[in-house]
């Protein structure tokens, strides 16, 4: 009964709507603002009512006549509302699609701190059924932020890039976008976080068995201010050395101390699976305080998804 009177309600409002659109002799403008309102409450009517093909309609004609009447921003709130019951659908990827052209009127709009919430939305919507994409839309939402001078909620949208692309096991994708996480965090002057993805660039670099570049980014990493006497530097020169010798139990008490066990959960995953060239030794086991286990307390039995690295 419920549904019945929520889809007679929309079908009122779509009434209404069309009414405002309709001209006749004493009627020569058509009345687009109040047509997009009614089409809103339709699309809302719809969705309570679990209709979400009938209320993406209604939405996407909510934002024709908030095109019409040049009022961008509502028009991109609009397409967000129908890229909702496009969710509702599991509709992924034309729910994205609507949201990145959100994403452009609030830019036209002159909102662009709006434009880089939404495309954030969109990219927590598909992580897990499209890294890639999810990757592609936070590089987009942090530019957008740095371009409006937000630098922090830029820094913030790049490291989940960069986190999500180390998930992946994009490789080439995370090295980038670590080296520009780097350098924003470096800016808004927070050196911790720029100890931490240092280590975690050497991390990957071993992860290739690629010793030199590691050793390179340890070296460049001397420049950078407080680096030298901070625990990051004295644990990565063990790690190296360790690696250097093939010493997989040496490997595996440097990823044991708290700085590695409590990184970003994707990071301790990547730590926790490092082996030497050859792959010998084992992963590191968890400690009475569980420590090797991460920041969400995985358990160890967990199947790794690193293991056997990128060979």
């Amino acid at each position: 009964m419920a549904t019945n009177k929520k889809t007679a309600e929309a079908e009122e409002h779509v009434r209404q709507a069309e009414k405002c659109i309709k001209t006749s002799w004493t009627k020569w403008k058509a009345d687009f603002d109040g047509a997009a309102h009614e089409y809103e409450k339709a699309g809302l009517c719809y969705r309570h009512a679990k209709t979400y093909e009938k209320a993406k309609e209604m939405y996407m004609k909510a934002a024709d006549c908030h095109r019409q009447c040049k009022a961008l921003f509502h028009a991109g709130k609009a397409y967000e509302q129908a890229a909702v019951a496009l969710k509702d659908m599991k509709e992924y990827e034309e729910a994205v699609h609507l949201i990145k052209r959100a994403a452009m009127l609030y830019r036209e709009h002159g909102t662009g701190d709006t434009a880089a919430i939404s495309l954030e939305r969109a990219a927590k919507m598909i992580e897990t059924i499209n890294a890639s994409e999810a990757c592609n839309l936070y590089v987009s939402a942090s530019e957008i932020a740095e371009n409006e001078e937000r630098l922090r909620q830029a820094v913030e949208l790049l490291s989940k890039a960069a986190r999500l692309s180390v998930k992946a096991r994009d490789f080439d994708k995370a090295l980038q976008l670590l080296e520009k996480t780097r350098n924003l965090y470096d800016i808004v002057e927070n050196l911790g976080a720029v100890y931490k993805l240092i280590a975690v660039t050497v991390l990957i670099h071993l992860h290739r068995n690629d010793f030199v570049a590691a050793s390179k980014v340890c070296q460049v990493a001397m420049s950078v201010d407080g680096y030298a006497m901070d625990e990051c530097s004295v644990l990565l020169e063990e790690l190296l050395e360790g690696f250097d010798q093939q010493d997989q139990e040496a490997i595996n008490k440097v990823l044991l101390m708290p700085y590695f066990t409590y990184l970003d959960n994707d990071y301790v995953k990547l730590a926790r699976s490092l082996r030497v060239p050859g792959g010998g030794g084992s992963r590191p086991k968890k400690t009475a305080g569980g420590a090797s286990g991460g920041q969400d307390g995985e358990e160890d039995e967990e199947e790794d998804e690193y293991a056997g690295g990128l060979l």
